[in-house]
């Protein structure tokens, strides 16, 4: 009787074991190339010279200036991004953020993480382009606290585009625009 039991057990482990291969082998290779979404995000490539206004509080604005640094990474697969606001006496509070976004397949969205200089961050999704505009859905965390946001880049053609962040702040009751900036090559 324990022999069967042993035999019947070793049949079981034996014939899991070769499922377990089988499905190994027959795993998707890695793709060799990128998702051809990502050809959205080629605009972006290069250095950025940017300007615009940012709210600073209640009927309370600044001029602000800054760069953009944003190249390939990994293959094309993604791409990284370096945001350079400059600090001026009007625009105390200048932040760099750092980054990386990509087309994710299984989501079927571009996803993003971004760090600031600041210690906050960020992360979000864009279903991509819609005509000349892309909207990202982040969530935000800095030194105001949690927050949503809309992260809205508008194509002005292929040296131009405008970008835009709309925040729910956590004690303003609608969405506030904290900055609109214009990026040329």
């Amino acid at each position: 009787m324990r022999l069967t039991r042993l035999l019947v057990a070793m049949t079981l482990f034996l014939a899991a074991s070769a499922g377990m291969t089988q499905a190994a082998e027959e795993a998707p290779a890695p793709p060799t190339k990128p998702a051809v979404e990502n050809d959205g995000l080629k605009m972006f490539v290069g250095n950025w010279t940017c300007e615009g206004t940012a709210n600073l509080g209640p009927a309370k604005t600044a001029k602000i200036k800054a760069t953009a640094k944003v190249k390939n990474e990994l293959g094309g697969f993604w791409q990284s991004f370096v945001y350079t606001e400059h600090k001026t006496k009007d625009y105390p509070m200048a932040v760099t953020a750092m980054g990386t976004w990509g087309w994710e397949p299984q989501s079927k969205k571009f996803v993003r993480a971004e760090f600031q200089s600041s210690g906050g961050y960020a992360t979000g999704t864009s279903a991509g382009w819609s005509g000349d505009t892309m909207i990202w859905d982040l969530e935000v965390s800095n030194f105001m606290g949690k927050m949503t946001s809309k992260h809205t880049f508008t194509k002005k053609g292929d040296k131009e585009f405008v970008h835009k962040i709309d925040a729910k702040m956590p004690a303003s009751p609608a969405p506030v625009t904290i900055f609109e900036v214009t990026c040329k090559k």
